[in-house]
């Protein structure tokens, strides 16, 4: 076993023991599959597809994909319909018959689209910096963009937003910025109503992410068995994974505890 999965897999195994259920929550770029310069062109690995579908078979566990990607987004590159789907940072949620959309973003989508359009418009100027309007938020991606222009990006989203303050708010992740609706809604607060939907007592919480985002989580989820992916940067996750590789290897752990025949090779 990787070193680095060590004190990790000693939580869980003593944890699940007298936990009810198994909650999974999985961010997805960045921890499920590597973060590309084209965020269009990120796919997950067909292998890990196979294992998030021999797990999601367990009874007990209830696994969900939770990013900042509309949900029709991560359902065309995961496409298991036995998770659920967190997307736009928990603002919609969707999957194993539920539906959920948070009620304030879906009231300022038109402003919100009217935002995304003008940011677009100020930074078309820029080669390499794309706007993405995802209906209940949207992400200003500057990956591909040159490193000087980097300041001028980001002083741009910030001027643009900041009329409207009192509506939305921004989350800098790696080399994205996250445009959301001001709300008391987020990520933990998602996963939250999630664990409540499915009888939480007496549950084991997982949750593994990457950025600034999920940070509100790992705050949010006190209790859970919180896992930073990659990054130096400081966190309030107890646990660290270098890369999604390592986040790979965690998985067919898990799988393990349940059905060791199902596991791919």
């Amino acid at each position: 076993m990787l070193s680095y999965l060590v004190d990790i897999v000693a939580e869980i195994q003593h944890r699940i023991r007298t936990a009810e259920r198994t909650f999974l929550f999985l961010d997805f770029d960045g921890t499920l599959a590597p973060i590309e310069a084209d965020f269009a062109a990120v796919s997950l690995d067909p292998g890990i597809v196979q294992v998030l579908a021999a797990l999601s078979a367990q009874p007990s566990l209830v696994i969900t994909i939770i990013s900042g990607r509309a949900v029709d987004d991560l359902l065309r590159r995961v496409g298991l319909q036995s998770l659920l789907y967190a997307g736009n940072q928990g603002l919609e949620i969707r999957g194993r018959d539920l539906h959920f959309v948070e009620p304030l973003s879906e009231a300022r989508r038109t402003r919100l689209e009217r935002l995304a359009n003008e940011i677009a418009a100020r930074l078309s100027p820029i080669a390499g910096a794309a706007v993405e309007c995802k209906g209940l938020s949207a992400s200003v991606h500057y990956r591909q963009a040159a490193e000087s222009d980097y300041n001028r990006i980001q002083d741009s989203v910030k001027t643009a937003v900041s009329r409207d303050a009192t509506m939305f708010r921004l989350i800098h992740g790696l080399k994205t910025i996250d445009i959301l609706p001001r709300t008391n809604w987020h990520k933990g607060a998602a996963a939250r109503w999630i664990i409540n939907r499915f009888g939480g007592a007496q549950a084991l919480t997982i949750y593994l992410g990457d950025d600034a985002a999920d940070e509100e989580a790992f705050l949010f989820l006190p209790d859970a068995v919180n896992i930073k992916v990659g990054g130096a940067q400081p966190t309030r996750a107890r646990y660290r994974l270098p890369h999604p590789a390592a986040v790979h290897e965690f998985l067919r752990w898990l799988a393990t505890l349940w059905e060791p025949r199902t596991l791919p090779a």
